[in-house]
């Protein structure tokens, strides 16, 4: 038994709940299961109430797999413990004192079906790259895509977050920032990001393209540099190896026009306009571009859609980008091919790499939609 599938029962009340009673006999009901606290310090569960003793309780509900895990966990020393009302538990297997009162304990040993459990179990311990990969084409492909649309949101909205923007920031120098670690692809963001910050913008103006060039070069890769030392070199082709990222990089910076108003095109004359940009400064290549339309145009017009006084959607523009671009070629698409998931757009790869590796490969099976429906058909 694992804390997180009691947490799963939970929250999809997958448990004959008005047929249960407290560990010490006594008849309760739950009236709000509470909001499932995922991602900060504190209780599983929060804002729940239960009626216990002709009286209604407010407060947070603790799940874990065995009662004495509460001192284990050393709760009893936390004050935001304090106010939890139900301590749900496996295993009942002593009696938990906080804040000098016995909390109400709820026992799911003798409720939980063995059968489902052993289910996710195999998800669990499946060593397939997709754990559900033998029930995948069971379930119908509307929770597939119900699933790619939540990992696209989840995706952008991490990598806009990146970057704080409100209604003071410098939007060029903050899209200048995930231009630089579009650059860099995976490997070679930190360098890029700080090559950047060490441009002397009061000079740029000062130079001739192949000057900039030379300068950029030498920031990048002079004994003096600190950054020498930082690129990672090892796999490169030779059309992207870093020497020839970092000249693009260096010409696409002295060429950008800062005062553009591009972020207002809408999807189609966005690709054309940086289409054009990269062609007419000699940069231009099909890898480069789609890398840098997802990992710089995109997560920074999704990033500034709730920041920037506009008519324009841009989370509708950043999604549409995604779906206009081609798929990319990599080994999680290549993952999901091989059961025979195709990618048709960059949208869908995109989201096949976050499923990929926020989902399957951590095992959040009950965190996903088609986990969720293959565990609940």
């Amino acid at each position: 038994m694992n804390e997180l599938y009691l947490h799963y029962l939970w929250k999809l009340k997958r448990l004959p709940f008005h047929q249960m009673n407290l560990v010490d006999g006594r008849e309760f009901s739950i009236k709000d299961f509470g909001s499932y606290n995922e991602f900060e310090n504190g209780p599983d569960f929060k804002d729940g109430s239960i009626e216990l003793d002709q009286l209604t309780w407010f407060g947070s509900i603790e799940m874990h797999v065995n009662a004495s895990d509460w001192y284990k966990h050393k709760h009893h020393f936390d004050a935001n413990y304090d106010n939890v009302i139900l301590h749900v538990v496996y295993n009942a297997d002593c009696e938990v004192i906080q804040n000098g009162r016995v909390l109400p304990t709820l026992e799911l040993k003798d409720w939980i079906d063995t059968s489902h459990f052993k289910q996710y179990q195999f998800l669990q311990k499946n060593k397939a790259k997709i754990p559900c990969e033998s029930h995948f084409h069971s379930i119908p492909n509307a929770y597939w895509e119900n699933m790619k649309n939540r990992a696209i949101i989840n995706r952008l909205t991490r990598k806009a977050a990146y970057f704080h923007v409100d209604s003071a920031t410098n939007l060029s120098n903050v899209f200048l920032q995930f231009v630089a670690r579009a650059f860099g692809s995976n490997t070679n963001q930190q360098p890029f990001e700080q090559l950047l910050n060490s441009i002397d913008w009061e000079t740029l103006h000062e130079f001739s393209l192949d000057e900039f060039v030379s300068r950029i070069n030498f920031l990048a890769f002079s004994d003096e540099s600190h950054l020498r030392i930082q690129w990672k070199t090892k796999g490169f082709r030779s059309s992207s190896n870093v020497p020839k990222r970092v000249e693009q990089f260096a010409v696409f910076i002295f060429n950008y026009e800062f005062d553009s108003n591009w972020f207002s095109l809408n999807p189609t004359e966005l690709i054309r306009f940086f289409e054009h940009s990269f062609k007419q400064n000699g940069i231009y290549d099909k890898l480069l571009f789609s890398n840098f339309i997802i990992n710089a145009v995109v997560p920074f017009l999704f990033g500034i859609s709730t920041d920037v006084s506009s008519k324009i959607n841009f989370q509708d523009q950043a999604i549409s980008l995604l779906k206009m671009l081609p798929a990319e070629t990599n080994v999680f698409v290549k993952n999901w091919k091989n059961i025979k998931v195709d990618s048709k757009s960059a949208f869908d790869s995109q989201a096949a790499l976050e499923i990929y590796q926020q989902f399957c490969n951590r095992k959040q099976c009950l965190n996903c939609t088609v986990g969720i429906k293959i565990l609940n058909p």
